[in-house]
């Protein structure tokens, strides 16, 4: 008879490894955006990478050399800018089927937005029926220690020392 929790692992792992290879691939393709955008009047050309990064910037025409220097600055930030944004849809296009990334969206400047800390943390506050089994023996000693888990938890208020008190434990 087989153990529940081990098909248990079993299947999660087969999952993982099969989320893991569609992920590679996404990144794969992610790595390869490359946007290209110009301006209306086709004075700048500029094109952006997956993370939005400036590539490539041209001046197609000879149109720029008309422009006063704020036109031609308010035309280069605004089509790179454009740029920007069809690279942050491209990417939302490839990774939307794992679900939300927070702080990714298009609308935002530059692709990135403000995470919503509270509902990206939310699924890990509903409570769960799952049991996580002990790692030692039924029965076995220590009941001075809850576990190596806790061992390890430091309390914030100690400045990174090692123990609640402030002392350095074994020192």
């Amino acid at each position: 008879m087989s153990n529940p929790l081990e098909e248990r692992l079993a299947e999660a792992l087969a999952e993982f490894e099969e989320t893991r290879g569609r992920l590679d691939a996404a990144a794969a393709q992610a790595a390869a955006i490359s946007v290209t955008v110009t301006a209306k009047d086709r004075a700048v050309e500029a094109t952006v990478g997956a993370q939005g990064e400036l590539t490539g910037l041209r001046f197609p025409t000879s149109r720029y050399r008309t422009m006063a220097p704020a036109e031609l600055a308010n035309v280069v930030m605004t089509t790179i800018s454009s740029a920007r944004a069809k690279a942050a849809s491209q990417l939302l296009d490839i990774y939307r089927p794992f679900g939300p990334i927070p702080g990714l969206s298009a609308d935002a400047p530059g692709g990135f937005g403000p995470v919503d800390w509270e509902d990206l943390f939310a699924p890990l506050r509903v409570d769960t029926d799952l049991v996580v089994p002990s790692s030692r023996p039924a029965g076995s000693a220590s009941s001075a220690s809850a576990g190596a888990l806790l061992d390890e938890l430091v309390d914030d208020e100690d400045g990174g020392t090692g123990t609640a008190s402030g002392a350095v434990a074994g020192r």
